[in-house]
């Protein structure tokens, strides 16, 4: 059971029933049942190992907090709260680098593994910095850390922002329920007319790169960026429209990641959630540690206070995208995408007042619209394209003969994306699908990006107008939705981060 699956829509359709039909105060128990029931369904055997995980975490919590309360015993709590802690990151790590020395095992990574540790870490983390009180009912931190919308795939959830909304209650609201309906409609356009027509093209091109013109391999990266966005972008999407049925408010995960203007910028739109836990969790611990402070400290006296201030800034970074590439995957790929990442953003910022001088040497400024959409165009190639080639790649030694041929194997005068579809699994209308459904969310981000809230434009028209676009939708999604004789719903291209 999947989100884009016939038996999940059933699924939820049996819990909203219940959840709306009960008391308000008995509601979070509804939350929770189909919470473990969903995940049950999907993963039985790694069920125990998510409970266990969970009840671990809220233990160390709770043993912290109470200590603090005693006059004795505070060290006694702080020892088991790291031990907790600890516990919860070696076994992440050790799960990860399994899959890395033996690629396809499935022993103890249960689904979502990497989703609800990040939840308990953080949790833990804003206890010990008293941003949030410990919580005393072990059943409703277990719905923290299980709600099904956000289990498989994120986005990854605060303990003081979602758990207040778990437990309220919500009263059924008609407007609320059809923003969530829509919103996951939306998804499912994202996924299964786009994302998954798109992966059809990619697939069949990257298994064969070796005898691909490379304009070919051109059209496939660009897909690829456009399917690996689309794939988690509809996910969250439907993610987000699930829980707002109920009333709760999932965090935003994108915003317009490629109308971003610098690779920094990029990564402040790109996995919104993912970048605030590394930012919050590595970066600021990192950067105000007595370490890393003694060594701004010497820099500045040696230097200068703006090597003082690039001592911290790119030893947060170097943490940041330590973890961020170990998480993506533990293999050279992976490596190398983090370091290419991290790089150009510790570049930008070491050369942050030269690059600033030349620009406005050059008087150029974002007001210039052929500037800004340089700047578009560059970063979306260095942070959604090169990088790209890397993690798809079937290795590292594939991705440089894919770019090779890319630049020297062009095959422009044979190469004409209309024509010879047939042996990439497409036919032409694939290609006329896919291109109507890029141009639509094409203008949905311009849309977004200009402030303009495209969910309440479209609830404001007329009842008829605002109908026939939902089902002009519906029908797009069941039409133009890539199915087929036993389909199962291709899974998230993230869930297996």
């Amino acid at each position: 059971m999947t989100y884009t699956s016939f038996s999940f829509f059933l699924f939820l359709l049996v819990t909203a029933a219940v959840y709306f039909l009960i008391p308000l105060r008995y509601r979070w128990i509804v939350l929770l049942t189909a919470s473990l029931g969903f995940y049950g369904f999907i993963a039985l055997p790694a069920l125990p190992i998510l409970i266990l995980e969970a009840m671990i975490s809220f233990a160390g919590g709770f043993v912290l907090d109470r200590s603090r309360s005693a006059e004795k015993g505070q060290r006694a709590g702080k020892r088991v709260f790291f031990a907790v802690l600890l516990s919860v990151i070696i076994y992440l790590a050790v799960v990860k680098l399994v899959l890395y020395l033996r690629p396809g095992t499935s022993m103890l990574v249960p689904v979502g593994l990497s989703y609800f540790s990040f939840s308990n870490i953080s949790y833990l983390l804003d206890v010990y910095w008293k941003r949030n009180e410990a919580e005393r009912n072990p059943a409703k931190y277990l719905l923290f850390v299980s709600f099904f919308p956000h289990i498989l795939q994120g986005p990854i959830p605060r303990y003081g922002k979602l758990m207040p909304q778990l437990l309220e209650g919500h009263p059924f609201v008609y407007k609320r329920v059809t923003f969530g309906l829509q919103l996951m409609l939306y998804g499912l356009f994202q996924k299964l007319v786009l994302a998954d027509r798109l992966a059809i093209y990619v697939d069949a091109v990257f298994a064969d790169y070796e005898n691909q013109y490379g304009f070919v391999m051109l059209a496939a990266i660009f897909f690829y960026a456009i399917q690996i966005y689309m794939d988690f972008a509809g996910c969250v999407n439907i993610s987000r429209g699930v829980a707002e049925l109920f009333g709760i408010e999932l965090e935003e995960n994108f915003q317009q990641p490629y109308f971003a203007t610098s690779v920094e910028e990029y990564w402040r739109r790109w996995h919104i959630t993912l970048g605030a836990f590394f930012r919050d969790y590595v970066g600021m611990p990192v950067s105000t540690s007595k370490v890393v402070k003694k060594w701004s400290r010497t820099m500045r006296e040696k230097h200068g206070r703006d090597a003082g201030r690039l001592t911290v800034t790119l030893t947060a970074l170097a943490a940041v995208w330590t973890c961020t590439g170990f998480w993506h995957g533990t293999g050279l790929s992976y490596l190398l995408w983090a370091l290419w990442q991290g790089g150009i953003i510790a570049l930008s910022q070491i050369f942050k007042k030269q690059l600033n001088g030349m620009t406005e040497a050059l008087h150029l400024t974002d007001r210039s619209v052929p500037f800004h959409l340089f700047r578009i165009l560059r970063t979306f190639v260095l942070a959604g394209i090169i990088p790209r080639v890397v993690t798809r790649a079937p290795s590292v030694r594939a991705a440089f003969v894919i770019m090779k041929h890319c630049v020297s194997n062009t095959g422009m005068a044979q190469f004409h994306l209309g024509g010879g579809l047939e042996q990439f699994g497409w036919s032409r209308i694939h290609l006329e699908i896919a291109l109507i459904a890029m141009l639509v969310q094409l203008v949905v981000s311009i849309l977004k990006e200009r402030g303009v809230s495209v969910r309440q434009g479209v609830a404001s028209f007329v009842l008829p107008l605002r109908w026939l676009i939902y089902l002009a939708l519906l029908f797009a999604v069941v039409l133009f939705g890539i199915y087929g004789p036993g389909y199962d719903a291709r899974a998230f291209v993230y869930m297996d981060f």
